[in-house]
């Protein structure tokens, strides 16, 4: 979403981020329900991550106020840059952990999942993404968590994540809402036709699929932040 608001719509790129988080909401939630029901959430994870989440929400919603618009798009470039060559880079370990599905939920494995929490989430907020493009590499390939059960895990905490950075966000007057409105509406659409399209492919498809994506949208983002020249 933000890059087609700032990219094809001219919005500013604070307000680009904030109206793209609060949209967001709509959309992860309609997109978690069918990867619920289909089991494809770790519960136990979810809930650690959401531990760090929803403070980083909050810090990362607090700091977009003192990034300039140049930064905020250069440090999205990076964040999906970094996380495109980590979900490539990570195909060989995709086949053990589409067998093994889960993570035993241990101490490590707790503060590990927060920390992740307390980064994406501080990153969500503060670059108007849900988190996916940090939660699904890290789980899938940090945790080897099964690609369907990464992405449903995401999904799960990104809704009340997406919730607390919007909250603060409007309240700072940084979110169109008329604009939000169109976009939650369209996202619910595409959240539940995404993850039952999801649903239905290999692991190893919807990763090199979630990496291709990431590198058109990190090329296109680039030149805007290149155009835009230094600040």
């Amino acid at each position: 979403m933000v890059p087609a608001m700032v990219l094809v719509m001219g919005v500013a790129q604070h307000r680009a981020h904030a109206t793209s988080v609060t949209a967001i909401v709509a959309a992860a939630l309609a997109a978690v329900v069918p990867h619920a029901l289909d089991g494809s959430v770790d519960i136990a994870a979810a809930a650690s991550i959401l531990l760090g989440s929803l403070t980083g929400a909050y810090l990362g919603a607090r700091l977009v106020g003192v990034v300039s618009d140049v930064w905020l798009a250069r440090l999205f470039v990076v964040l999906v840059l970094a996380a495109a060559v980590r979900m490539v880079l990570g195909d060989g370990e995709a086949a053990a952990g589409e067998a093994a599905g889960r993570v035993d939920v241990g101490v490590v494995a707790i503060l590990g999942f927060v920390a992740i929490g307390l980064f994406a989430g501080t990153l969500a907020s503060l670059l108007g993404i849900g988190g996916g493009i940090v939660y699904v590499p890290a789980l899938a390939a940090g945790f080897s968590l099964d690609q369907h059960v990464a992405q449903g895990t995401s999904l799960a905490v990104i809704v009340p994540t997406a919730i607390v950075a919007s909250i603060v966000h409007a309240r700072a007057g940084r979110v169109d809402g008329r604009l939000a409105v169109g976009l939650g509406i369209g996202g619910i659409a595409g959240g539940l036709l995404g993850a039952l399209t999801a649903l239905s492919l290999a692991g190893i498809v919807l990763r090199r699929m979630f990496a291709g994506l990431l590198v058109i949208i990190s090329l296109r983002m680039a030149a805007r932040a290149r155009g835009a020249g230094p600040t």
